[in-house]
């Protein structure tokens, strides 16, 4: 229940964004959605402990990306954006909700000084593809939180929910491409890949590798 509180006021704190763009999006229709089981990772960056204040989210993506070629050997070209809350988050003042940038990285590859590990569980994700201009994806987080969970008959599982950013994603381009990675209960894909309203939008589970 603390995750799941934690996700609708992440929904809500971003969604203001959305007005910063010249057009609004309506991100139904701007985004694809399919089923994807992954196993753990470990990404190796920076970690923002009460990304809520301020600008701390864009300030630690800022930090790493001066720091991020101390990354010798990193697993493909893809960053992350990792949300969680620590044991001691507070709903009341989010107080202890985490933001973690990084890349993923062998078990193997040395820790540099300056950077943290994070383990990723694996488990079952609903992914969302995010088109539009980084500003809009407030009311991507809205959708999601706001209208399809709700709809899809699925429920939010334990784990942590990601951004990932790769070669398709350009700041300030409308044709940029961020996923979003949900958790969600595995008993539960069948039902949603049926009944969803976005269920012409590419639905479909697969296992990665």
């Amino acid at each position: 229940m603390r995750w799941l509180i934690a996700l609708v006021v992440l929904s809500l704190a971003l969604a203001p964004l959305a007005g910063q763009t010249e057009e609004k999006q309506e991100p139904e229709k701007q985004m694809k959605v399919r089923f994807e089981a992954r196993k753990p990772f470990s990404v190796m960056g920076l970690e923002a402990e009460n990304a809520m204040e301020g600008n701390a989210m864009a300030e630690i993506w800022d930090k790493f990306y001066s720091l991020m070629g101390e990354i010798k050997e990193p697993v493909g070209n893809c960053c992350y954006g990792i949300h969680f809350t620590g044991e001691d988050y507070d709903p009341r003042t989010q107080k202890g909700y985490k933001y973690f940038v990084g890349m993923e990285v062998k078990e193997s590859e040395k820790l540099p000084e300056m950077f943290m590990l994070h383990n990723v569980p694996g488990g079952d994700y609903a992914v969302f593809d995010y088109v539009g201009n980084i500003k809009g994806i407030g009311s991507a987080y809205g959708y999601i939180f706001g209208e399809w969970l709700a709809s899809s008959g699925l429920t939010p599982a334990k784990g942590d929910m990601f951004e990932a950013y790769d070669e398709r994603f350009a700041a300030d381009s409308d044709e940029s491409v961020v996923e979003i990675w949900i958790p969600v209960q595995k008993h539960e894909l069948k039902a949603a890949s049926e009944d969803t309203p976005l269920k012409e939008n590419n639905l479909k589970k697969k296992n990665s590798e």
